[in-house]
This record gives structure tokens, sequence and C-alpha cells, in this order.
């Protein structure tokens, strides 16, 4: 007889396809120029970096795509001038990058952090600063899986047995990003005036939860000048609540979600009034969330007849599913030999954590890290009463742990590292750090499945059961009734209403009759 080898798809289902994790550094570097009314570096104390991200575009190509993204690295530069003052000024460069993807995502998702900053000061008023910055791009694709399986034929009574296995399938979706306008005035307290030198500002989200259609958030800013006045150098803080929605369409309550948050821009103006001098500032900044679900979607991993004998086909695919996504916190506290030791007064502390990496061991995911610290202080005073600013770094290495599920797959996590409220001493001979980390995080697991390519039925290959012997099976501990059917070519049901056994329970029987 003609094997029949007419295969048509029997269903299609969209599956979420991590099509890119790639990982690339770029160096960005500017010569600038001081105007005059700046007074002139005589020392670079500290140069901070921070990550704007602007734009993405992706452009389709011969079967991938081109990948350009950019924006700005928005430096903090402290130093002191000819007179020994300190003194600090924003400076600011452009990037762009070009890249080409091995494939075409629908979505790109990238995470750019800076991993390094040096200045070079060629003159009183002409400096150069370059900075490395770390990208990671994550493309998301959903893709078209076709099942292949000969159907039915009524007249040869060709009944075919199915197996399908549920998988959890990843649907990771970016929340738009919310502006948030915040303005203000510093509590003064007893001082009458106040020079703003340098200012900072931070966004703590520790509470993160999706709703229909929104993803609200809860936390706090903190807006920070230090400032020159008439009891030396001050540090002025404002803390200010956060409670915001995020647009978030087709998102149901109770899914994993998470968010960040980043300052923009921050201004300080110093304003004369009836009670003396009055410290106002303007904050913009950004909030971004990422929300994460599973659904179930059955998937076609082996096929045979029971009536004739049959040729399956099958392949590999990746699947991905979300494990964890959400927003925590932990404290890091770490004493380290110290570096500087003029320094007798820290005036302020300048800290950026950077996660770098997540490995899995013992049922664990730890995201490990560097929390990165730059102290101003000033040391002993001399015969004249007077001080020098000096500065100190130290590099302190992060980890938070949350448990895991049963993990059988390579695990793909996204993280940021924001830090909360840091405190930091010397001794004669050690530095003393505590910081509060606030992860926000989405771990994704990466699994291996095989599913059925076709199913092709030989008519001419029929399977001729005995009916006057009986056989008796005895199966090992790894069987299971699919197994059993298919080897003897009949159907489950039939051995199970067989044998008075439940089809969905394990094969824990001695013997088997077939």
């Amino acid at each position: 007889m003609a094997e029949i080898n007419s295969i048509i798809p029997q269903s299609e289902k969209n599956l979420t396809i991590l099509s890119q994790d790639n990982t690339m550094t770029h160096d960005v570097s500017e010569e600038f120029s001081l105007p005059d009314y700046v007074p002139e570096v005589r020392r670079v104390l500290i140069t901070k970096g921070s990550v704007l991200p602007e734009s993405k575009y992706l452009s389709d190509g011969q079967g991938a795509s081109a990948l350009e993204f950019g924006g700005t690295v928005a430096y903090s530069l402290i130093y002191t001038d000819e007179e020994g003052k300190l003194c600090a000024l924003p400076l600011s460069s452009s990037y762009e990058v070009k890249t080409q993807l091995s494939s075409r995502p629908d979505n790109v998702m990238i995470d750019t952090v800076v991993d390094s900053v040096s200045t070079r000061v060629s003159a009183p008023r002409k400096l150069s600063i370059k900075s490395r910055l770390r990208s990671r791009i994550l493309g998301i694709e959903r893709k078209e899986m076709n099942e292949n399986i000969t159907p039915k034929s009524s007249a040869d009574e060709l009944y075919i047995e199915r197996k399908s296995e549920s998988a959890s399938n990843l649907s990771l979706k970016e929340v738009s990003i919310q502006n948030v306008r915040m303005s203000d005035k510093f509590d003064m307290g007893t001082l009458k005036e106040a020079r703003p030198i340098w200012c900072d500002a931070k966004i703590i989200l520790n509470d993160v939860k999706a709703s229909n259609n929104s993803v609200s958030v809860r936390g706090e800013a903190t807006v920070k000048c230090l400032c020159d006045t008439e009891n030396g150098i001050v540090t002025l803080t404002k803390t200010m609540p956060v409670a915001e929605e995020l647009e978030a369409e087709g998102v149901t309550t109770g899914e994993m979600a998470r968010a960040n948050g980043r300052c923009v821009s921050l201004s300080i103006s110093n304003e004369e009034s009836n009670s003396g001098a009055q410290l106002f500032f303007d904050l913009n900044c950004e909030i971004e969330g990422e929300v994460a679900k599973n659904s179930d979607v059955s998937l076609l991993n082996d096929c045979y007849s029971t009536k004739c004998q049959s040729e399956n086909t099958y392949k590999t695919i990746d699947i991905y599913s979300a494990l964890k996504t959400q927003n925590a916190s932990f404290t890091s506290s770490e004493s380290m030999k110290r570096k500087n030791s003029e320094i007798v007064e820290i005036i302020e502390l300048l800290a950026d954590p950077v996660y770098e990496k997540t490995e899995i061991k013992n049922g664990k995911a730890q995201m490990l890290g560097t929390l990165n610290v730059d102290i101003i202080g000033k040391s002993k005073e001399n015969e004249n009463a007077e001080c020098e600013y000096l500065s100190d770094s130290y590099e302190i290495p992060l980890k938070y742990e949350c448990d895991l599920a049963r993990v059988s797959g390579e695990i793909i996590n996204r993280c940021d590292f924001s830090l909360g409220n840091i405190n930091a001493r010397y001794d004669a001979d050690k530095f003393y750090c505590t910081a509060e980390i606030l992860p926000s995080y989405t771990i994704i697991e990466k699994k291996k499945l095989q599913i059925l390519d076709s199913c092709v039925l030989k008519k001419d290959k029929e399977v001729k059961n005995d009916a006057s012997c009986v056989r008796v099976y005895f199966p090992k501990d790894s069987d299971t009734l699919w197994e059993v059917a298919k080897k003897y070519h009949t159907t489950v049901k039939a051995i199970a209403e067989q044998n008075d056994l439940d089809i969905n329970a394990p094969l824990n029987a001695k013997n088997i009759i077939i």
C-alpha cells in the first residue's frame, strides 16, 4: 500500500523566543573647555557618570536587523579650585551605538551602565573625560510553532494516539515610561545662606504591584545638596513620597512586576526671602517597569497509530518561563583596609551599585555586583587653621540571594541595583561601610523541549495483534502507560481499562496484561 504522506498543520502557537542576549562595551570620550565664570580646576577629586538612555531603532536587513541606540552620559565633576575651595560641575556627553543582530526580534531591551570613568586635566580650563559603557542587548520575538500530523482516516480506522505536554510560555512586557516632576525646598534650619556645590537625587521603589491595565509603584525620592555655609560644608537632604500608576495595557492584577527609577535632571536655585536665603529644587525623574507572566501552552511531543506503524520526526525547541519578577532589598556591610589615611572627616559619600551577573547555586539565584564608593573628606587643619579636601574610593562586592524552585534549565536574569541609605566611617586602619541595596530583577528559565515535528502513517505496515494469546508486561520504574502502549501498539485507555489503572496516576503496577 502507498505511504500516507500528506501532512497538514493541526495547530499554530505563538511562543516567546529570546533571540538575542549579547553584551558589548563601547567608549565615550569628549574634551571640555570650561567657561570663564566657572572656577579653574586645580585637582579633580571625583568624576561620577550615569547613563540616561534616550532612543533605540531597529531596521530590517536580510534575515537580520541593524540596531541603533543612544543617549547621554551625565557626569558630576567634583574638584578643588586654585584657592583650594570645593567646587562641582555637571557635564555630559552623548553616545550612539550601531550593531548588527543575528535575527529580527519584535522588541529589544537594552540595559546600559557605566563601567569606568577617567578624567585628564590638560589646562586649568581644559579637561577630557572618557567612560567605558557596558550594554546588554536582549531581543524578544514571538515565533509561530506549527505542529504537523496526519489526520485521522475513518475509512481505514487509523486511530492516532497523541501525547501533549503542558509548558509555561513567557510573556514579557515593558511598561511605558512615566515622567515624574517634583519641586520643593530644603529645610535650612538655622542657616542664613548656603552656596550649593553639588546636588544629587535618587528614587527608591519598594512596593510594585500589577493591577488591571496598570502597575502601581510606591517609594520615595531623596534630594541631596552639598553646600558651603557659615558652619562649613554641610549636606541638606529632602525626602518625598512617590506614588505613581504606570500605564500597562493588557496587564491584569497579580502578575509579576518590577520597576526602577532614575533622575533625569535636577536644578537648585538660591532665592532671598524675608527670613533669609532659601534653597529650592526642581527634580525631573523617569520611572519604567516590566511585567512578566506565564501562560500554559500544550505542545505535541509524541504521536503514533494504534492500527499501523508510524514514522515520527522530532525537533528540540527553547521555551522560556518567568520564575520571579520583583523589587527587593538587602543590606551590605563590609570592612576594608583603609587607603587614604590623611582624611580625618568624611564630608560626603557618593556611591553607585552596579549589577554584573547571576549565578545559580544550591537552589538559589546569587546576583553579584559591585558598590563603587567615592568619599570626599578633609584633612587635619594646618598651622593656619586651613584644611585640604581629599578623595578616597573603594569597590565593595555585592551579593543578593533569592530562593528558586527546582531549576532544570539555563537562567537568564535582567537586574538593576539601586542605592538606598549608606553610612561609612574610618578608624585608624580600616574603612567600614553599610549600605541598603535595592535589586529590581526578572529571572527567566530557558528549557530545552522535544516536540513532534511530523508524523507519517504507513498503511502497508499494519500491526496485527493475536487476540488468542495473553501478553504480560513487567514495567520498569521509569515506564509510563504511554510508553507501554506505544511499544505494543495499543492505547493508553485500553491498558488502563484492562488493568483497572488510573490514566493520570504513576505506573506502579507489578505486571500489566496487554
